[in-house]
């Protein structure tokens, strides 16, 4: 067990970096402080491109995943990693359109398309999934905190928290790109130290190296959830708005794909370590399987790497955190509450407000929230829901009526689905991935073909 002073000051060494890297970052504009002046070249784009993917989540979830299905886990990072590539031709299409229309969020896409009252509607579902998704990241982390050195985990949840908080109201946008580069660095060195010293035990059991041992309802869900990402995802709508050219674009998302398939390798190999060390039976069951996970990074490793793991892990964590919530931050200000006629200086003060109400209330979630797959898998699917409405809208298929319709109904039959699942089963299914897009393209598909049939009969 490492020394709760050291994990301390780990969490206040990562505050002051986000601290003196902010500083060094222009706030001369809303534009400055919200997208780093939109001015981002490949290393950059690269490096916070993936640093935010290799979150806290998918450190644990991901190797969760391999824990229970063995290798056939890996279809969802075969589907990131296609969805980065499909991504590309959309991606070009959206920075031409942030350049000409100066879009700061998914939302201002939305709003240019549907107006400002349909984009609200898009602009809940996303609020909703991200404020998920960042409770999902303290929670990850005061797992960690707590297994490591024995620190409360309500108190390990505050401190995550204002660790990113502080940063981000001294650096904004420019503290979030310039963190996101050193700690993917961080975390990617460390998940080569890691996979090299594990100390091996046990055996794998033998249908955990079967490709499709997930079975085809799981691997198909796997893959949408995977290559839908991109298409739903706001951190990288906004990462592909703050480039400085269409070139950084493709190459951006051209390399990060790469970039996925190594870390497929390396925590693939972390899952099956854990499920052969610590193997379900005896009390271990799937249920366990995040905390057998993470028990692999803390106990397996040896002793003199374990503050590297644990500096690893901070790294994701809050390159994700920060993140989730400096974007959560402008969907309040930029978003719901637009106010186009203030200051630079009025506008940075509201980001920095929404920041700090934003952070509290994702707070307050990770302290009611207790099982971290099933927050991830809820909060996951509920997202991927917008994709289907995006691909109409890139289709040509516009219809202001058919989004609101299609989220609407896509939101409750989702959230009611998950509800159900907790009590019929204990645990949320990754399948249900294959009802929040099929209710979305259903209903928007529907709900368009009526409106078509509508104008022909008039």
């Amino acid at each position: 067990m490492i020394e709760s002073t050291t994990l301390i000051g780990v969490l206040v060494g990562f505050t002051l970096l986000g601290i003196i890297l902010g500083r060094m970052t222009s706030k001369d504009s809303v534009d400055d402080f919200a997208l780093g002046g939109r001015s981002l070249g490949f290393f950059p784009s690269l490096m916070t491109l993936s640093g935010t993917f290799v979150s806290a989540v998918t450190l644990m979830v991901y190797t969760s995943f391999v824990y229970i299905y063995g290798i056939s886990a890996a279809w969802i990072f075969i589907g990131y990693t296609l969805g980065f590539l499909l991504f590309i031709p959309f991606a070009l299409k959206l920075y031409r359109l942030s350049i000409e229309y100066k879009f700061f969020t998914l939302t201002d896409y939305f709003v240019f398309r549907y107006g400002r009252k349909t984009a609200r509607w898009v602009i809940g579902v996303i609020f909703v999934w991200y404020v998920g998704l960042l409770s999902t990241q303290l929670l990850v982390g005061s797992n960690l905190l707590n297994e490591l050195g024995g620190i409360d985990v309500n108190w390990a949840k505050l401190g995550m928290l204002l660790s990113v908080m502080v940063y981000l109201l001294v650096g904004g946008f420019g503290s979030v790109v310039k963190t996101d580069m050193f700690q993917f660095l961080v975390i990617f060195l460390v998940l080569i130290l890691v996979t090299l010293t594990l100390q091996k035990g046990g055996e794998v059991p033998p249908e955990m190296y079967a490709p499709f041992n997930a079975g085809p309802v799981n691997i198909v869900a796997f893959l949408l959830l995977g290559i839908l990402t991109p298409f739903a995802t706001q951190d990288y709508w906004q990462k592909v708005f703050s480039m400085k050219n269409e070139r950084v674009v493709k190459q951006s998302f051209g390399v990060g794909a790469g970039v996925n398939i190594l870390l497929t390798v390396a925590l693939t190999y972390v899952g099956l370590i854990a499920r052969a060390q610590f193997p379900a039976g005896a009390g271990v069951t799937n249920e366990h399987a995040e905390m057998m996970v993470l028990r692999t990074f803390t106990e397996l490793v040896p002793p003199e790497f374990q503050v590297a793991v644990l500096i690893a892990f901070f790294a994701a964590i809050l390159s994700t955190s920060d993140t989730y919530l400096f974007l959560l931050s402008l969907n309040v200000t930029n978003d719901l509450f637009p106010n186009k006629e203030e200051t630079a200086g009025a506008g940075i003060k509201r980001i920095r407000w929404a920041l700090v109400g934003v952070g509290f209330f994702a707070l307050l979630i990770a302290l009611f929230f207790q099982r971290i797959e099933d927050i991830v898998v809820t909060f996951k699917a509920l997202g991927i829901g917008i994709a289907p409405v995006i691909f109409f809208d890139w289709a040509g298929k516009h219809h202001k009526q058919s989004v609101v319709r299609a989220l609407l109904v896509m939101t409750v039959v989702c959230l009611g689905v998950s509800i159900y699942m907790m009590s019929a089963q204990g645990k949320i299914n990754p399948a249900i991935a294959f009802v929040s897009i099929g209710t979305s393209s259903l209903v928007y598909g529907i709900s368009y073909l009526v409106r078509k049939k509508d104008k022909e009969t008039v």
